[in-house]
């Protein structure tokens, strides 16, 4: 990899030239309505997005010696993840960072880059985006913050003169004030995102997967790739897209969806202008095989001047993004830590559309919690007639109950565990999904069955989600995850997951 360098310093507390001064603060602002913003460049028609997912040169655009800087991490994360692609470095100084060679500035840089990134401080950026253009580089990054988020009419011109350049340069804008992506079949991770150090956060370089996370949040984006990576979920995409100067949330959605190799995206989003057009995304998700699971903010007051001071996105009529999703097949989820269950969910199991749920567990008092947690959640728990208990009962205790919850008892795993009896539960017209109650702490029943509970679920072509009431360690999340179950440290978790994968 190369090195490169800008005419400036990284924003965020990165390393700043003498021109890289900070620009006068506006009156502070008091109440969102005082709130100056700039106007948006929007182009028409689609445009391709290409060089940021698979870009095959990039220049980092205020790269930094410091290591703690958003500048010095960029780089170093790009090496970690084994990035194949050509790394130039831009540094006024023109001193070599980490060893390799750095340009002194974008003039200096080599044909063939494809994309900037962009982390100097605000007043620059204009500048550089015209330094691109003079260079061929079509696509950039702003990672830099300090634009129409600030409030003032000082935020609002200088992301003014942000659209201004990317037009008259022909460059398409991702951000400012956002984190940047992460492709991870590519090994890109085009950001500074502490979530894709593998000193910090990573254990290993991830595994590619069709879970895509959206966000206008960088640091929420970033999160719920980190969540969801510790819950053994496979990720294609994380993009964050800030103020949205240049690309959208619909324009990035509406790339993945057509692209097929994200199935179950989660979207969060602070403003949106067009919802009908989002609720078409939802639909094509549906239509292709996938999902698009939103949560949305902006339901208070609080939250809208939140959203406004964060990336300058008004949040619209509550509930209107919402319904648009809703009404198109997709999902809602009301937090973080929803969007990461139901995104588990989708992308381990297929939807139902009628019936109960059988609940199987070696715990009687977790399957009782179980049972509550479904019918919560509006699911039905159907007392087994007699001859469907005549079939469970071999397969227990006598002290174990076949009435549903099927309480096998903790006994049963010796002497055949839980394969047998989901076996049967999964064979009856009348159940529509199993929650599987266990305790998978350590990996050796998932060791011995795991492998045959998902087969029978895939057989059966209902969805099986596992409760296990001892959180399941390392091995354990690895397992579920090789074997496609997706699995739940509560009960009302696990029956939330299967009432969003109902259809009916």
């Amino acid at each position: 990899m190369c090195a490169p360098s800008t005419p400036g310093a990284p924003a965020g507390g990165a390393e700043r030239t003498a021109a890289a001064t900070t620009p006068p603060t506006g009156r502070p602002r008091e109440h969102a309505e005082r709130r100056v913003t700039a106007p948006t460049a929007r182009r028409a028609g689609p445009r391709s997005l290409r060089a940021f997912f698979a870009p095959r040169a990039v220049a980092v655009i205020g790269a930094s010696r410091r290591a703690h800087t958003l500048g010095g991490r960029l780089a170093p994360i790009l090496r970690q993840h084994g990035f194949g692609g050509d790394v130039y470095l831009v540094n006024p100084s023109g001193e070599p960072i980490g060893g390799e060679t750095t340009y002194r500035s974008v003039d200096e840089l080599p044909d063939g880059v494809e994309l900037a990134v962009a982390v100097v401080a605000a007043p620059l950026v204009g500048g550089v985006l015209d330094a691109c253009g003079r260079r061929g580089i079509t696509s950039a990054i702003v990672l830099s913050s300090g634009f129409a988020e600030r409030g003032d009419a000082v935020g609002a011109a200088l992301q003014a003169d942000l659209e201004a350049a990317a037009t008259r340069n022909g460059i398409t804008v991702l951000g400012p004030n956002c984190e940047g992506l992460l492709n991870v079949a590519a090994r890109a991770p085009l950001t500074f995102s502490p979530a894709t150090d593998l000193e910090r956060a990573l254990r290993r370089i991830p595994e590619p997967g069709a879970v895509a996370v959206v966000s206008q949040s960088g640091g929420l984006g970033f999160a719920l790739f980190n969540d969801g990576d510790e819950r053994g979920l496979r990720f294609s995409h994380v993009v964050t897209t800030g103020n949205e100067a240049g690309v959208t949330v619909l324009e990035v959605l509406d790339w993945l969806i057509a692209g097929g190799d994200s199935r179950v995206i989660c979207c969060f989003i602070e403003g949106v202008e067009d919802t009908g057009r989002l609720g078409e995304l939802a639909r094509q998700a549906v239509v292709g095989g996938g999902v698009l699971i939103v949560a949305k903010v902006g339901g208070s007051e609080a939250a809208r001047r939140a959203a406004l001071a964060h990336t300058a996105h008004e949040t619209g009529r509550p509930g209107e993004a919402e319904a648009a999703v809703l009404a198109a097949g997709g999902v809602v989820a009301v937090d973080q830590e929803e969007l990461v269950d139901l995104a588990l969910a989708f992308d381990r199991s297929p939807r139902w559309s009628r019936g109960g749920v059988a609940v199987v567990t070696i715990s009687g008092g977790a399957g009782a919690w179980a049972a509550d947690a479904c019918a919560d959640a509006g699911l039905e728990v159907p007392l087994f007639d007699l001859e469907v208990q005549e079939r469970l009962r071999p397969l227990m205790p006598p002290y174990g109950s076949p009435l549903n919850p099927v309480d096998v008892t903790a006994g049963a795993l010796a002497s055949g565990g839980l394969a047998a009896p989901l076996e049967i539960v999964l064979g009856l017209e009348g159940i529509g999904a199993v929650l599987l109650v266990g305790s998978f702490g350590g990996p050796t029943q998932l060791e011995l069955e795991g492998q045959a509970l998902a087969d029978l679920a895939r057989a059966s072509g209902k969805p099986v989600v596992v409760y296990s009431y001892t959180r399941p360690g390392h091995e354990s999340v690895a397992r579920f995850a090789d074997v496609g179950l997706a699995w739940y440290s509560s009960p009302r978790r696990a029956a939330r997951a299967l009432a969003a994968l109902r259809t009916s």
